[in-house]
Order: C-alpha cells, then structure tokens, then sequence
C-alpha cells in the first residue's frame, strides 16, 4: 500500500518536527498507549468553514502578505485555486491525532505555517486549507504500528477536504497542490491514489510538494500523468526539494528513499531524487548566486503581520538536495537539524521566489487554456 512507503520516507527524515513559539523544537513526548487504546477525534465535517484553517472568503492567516513583496494579495480575483496540507503543528501525546477542536495547535498552525507557507501562493491563487486530524509528532518514532496508522486516519481527513473541495468549490478551476513535510506525504498519496489519471489531474497546474524527497522513478510507475516541473511555466508537474547547508549531509535520508524505492518497485532503475531550485526555477538547477533570491522571509511565527522580506542567499542542486548558506545572524530564528538539516526553513528562505514563480506559472497555465 502507497502509505506503506511512504511513511516509511517519512521515518528517513526523522528530524522532521514541529516548533514551538520560542523557537526551540518541543516534544510532548509519546503517547502512553496503542492506537486502538484511544478514542479516536471527532470527524472533521467539511461544509463548516471551521475545519479549514483557511478559504478564500474568510479572513485567515493565508491572507498576509509580507512588506516588500512585489506580489500583492489577490485571492478576490483569482482565476486558480490552492490546495494546501500543512506540515506537523501537533506536538501533544494526549492521542496519536490532532482533535481540530484544539485552538491552541489551530492558533499555532495558522501563524506558523498558514502564514508564513500558503500566503506564498496568495498572489496567484484562491486559498483552501483543511485542518486535519494530523499525526502528532512523535508518530515518527513509534515502535508499532501505531504512528503509521495515525498517519492514515490523517489521510482520511485530507482525502474527504478534498473531495468536498473539488465537488463544491472547483467547478472546473486549475488548481495547485501545495504542501510541506506531514502534508506532503499525505499531498503524494492524493496525488497518486485520487488525482493522476483522472479528468481533474488536467486542471493541475503544478504540486508544490516539499520537505520530503520524491524518487524520479516514481513518474512513469506510480505517477503515470504527471512529470517533474523542468522550467518555471512547465505545468501538470511536480516540485519537490529538501533543504541543507552548504556543509550538510543528506546522505542518511537519502539512502533509506532510495532503499524504500527498490523494495516498492524491484529495481534501482529511477531511484535518484529529484531536486527542484526555488531560486532559478529549473529542475536540478545548479548554483545561483544571492542575487537571484528575491526575498526570504525572516524571523519566527508570530500573531499578526508577516516580517518585511529580506535578502536571501544563492542555493543550488546536487545529488538530489538543494544546498544554501546557513543564515549566521539571529534574523531568521534558525532551527537546524542533524546534518545541517535546514527543513524548517525550506519555504522561508526562497519566500519570494516561491511567490513570483506561483504567479509566472498560473499566468502561463491559464494562456494555454
């Protein structure tokens, strides 16, 4: 099963966490008992505008833009729409899945990811963004069957957000899947189970899927409709990278990708990881220097408006990950992981490429029509 591997890709980035506001990574530890030993939340229902974290007609954190953008709000008149699956917010070990009825991880899912990921795609695109009964955090680590299982009740959440989302509000719009980290790993069994090779996956424009490496082999085999983005206006594709610094070591991750990709599909054939520059807007997309970075976005989650941008630094692709300089002053609240892991910061620091490249792509999906 999709998810089988999947999580296991998840297991390979184990420093993948959620942050507290002070900007230090928190655990609230695991929980005490088995899966089936907890009552499971209440089902989110996806016609109260409550189970979204964000909608287009509802003043959200989605709807922030930072000073200095050259990309101004424009959800009102949008002619495509955004998906977005936020990454791990829930840190609790009260049960293995965020009940959404918990405005203490809501409030920190919408000033930290809300604002500061989906409004990237504000510019370009209507906004959707389901809450969801997320796996906590310390699911990675579980030593049963236990994370896994949380990590598929999550998915049921997203899957039936958006279901109600493509009968209700679609209508035939393009639309962009975006995601980060848990979201993403939920976004590619979306996007393999319920959209490739179906009549809606033509109204794709692109998947912003980050924070989880994605195997080239996978176009062709599990993705039969879909290819890897090339180029800044490429559309019905995919983007995917992993950030590091320029002295990290991706390695440890990267062989348990390629180890869980041979055990899925019998070869080594495609196992290689794709690796899209956010800075040059082009797959593999060797160094670019910080002067093709249009603006990071600095500091840590707050309540109220986003920071102004700020100057970025050059990044580029190798072997599969995108390397960048390691920000030395206090500005952007740094949380670094083992082997110079900089995942917490891979939408921050390309805030404003990320932006204007929502903007170029839709733009060009939307003359082809």
């Amino acid at each position: 099963m999709a998810s089988r591997f999947f999580f296991s890709a998840l297991i390979s980035l184990a420093a993948i966490c959620s942050v507290a506001p002070s900007g230090q990574a928190q655990f609230g530890g695991m929980p005490e008992k088995s899966f089936d030993e907890y009552t499971r939340p209440t089902v989110p229902d996806y016609t109260d505008p409550s189970s979204w974290a964000a909608l287009p007609d509802t003043q959200d954190a989605a709807d922030l833009a930072p000073p200095g953008t050259s990309v101004p709000e424009a959800q009102a008149m949008a002619l495509v729409d955004v998906f977005y699956l936020h990454p791990t917010t829930y840190r609790g070990a009260e049960n293995w899945n965020q009940d959404i009825a918990m405005d203490d991880v809501n409030e920190w899912t919408d000033i930290s990811v809300i604002a500061r990921q989906a409004s990237a795609f504000n510019g370009c695109c209507k906004i959707y963004a389901p809450r969801y009964r997320q796996a906590t955090i310390s699911a990675l680590g579980a030593k049963d069957d236990s994370g896994m299982r949380a990590y598929g009740l999550a998915y049921e959440d997203v899957l039936a957000a958006w279901r109600h989302y493509a009968s209700t509000w679609n209508e035939g719009r393009p639309f962009i899947i975006a995601s980060h980290s848990q979201g993403t790993f939920h976004a590619i069994r979306l996007l393999e189970e319920e959209i490739d090779g179906t009549p809606i996956a033509g109204q794709m424009v692109a998947a912003y899927i980050i924070g989880i490496g994605i195997n080239e082999g996978i176009f062709g085999r599990s993705l039969k409709s879909m290819t890897l983005c090339s180029g800044a206006t490429d559309s019905n594709c995919i983007i995917s990278w992993n950030t590091f610094t320029r002295d990290g070591d991706p390695e440890p991750g990267v062989n348990r990708l390629k180890e869980r990709y041979r055990a899925r599909f019998d070869t080594s054939e495609g196992e290689e990881i794709a690796c899209w520059n956010p800075i040059s807007a082009t797959l593999s997309g060797g160094d670019v220097s910080a002067s093709g970075n249009l603006g990071a976005l600095p500091g840590a989650a707050a309540l109220g408006n986003l920071p102004a941008l700020t100057q970025g630094f050059g990044a580029g692709c190798r072997d599969g990950s995108l390397y960048t300089d390691k920000p030395m002053t206090d500005d952007f609240k740094l949380v670094l992981f083992a082997g110079g892991n900089l995942h917490m910061h891979d939408f921050d620091l390309f805030y404003e490429n990320i932006r204007k490249n929502a903007v170029v792509r839709t733009a060009a999906f939307l003359a082809k029509q």
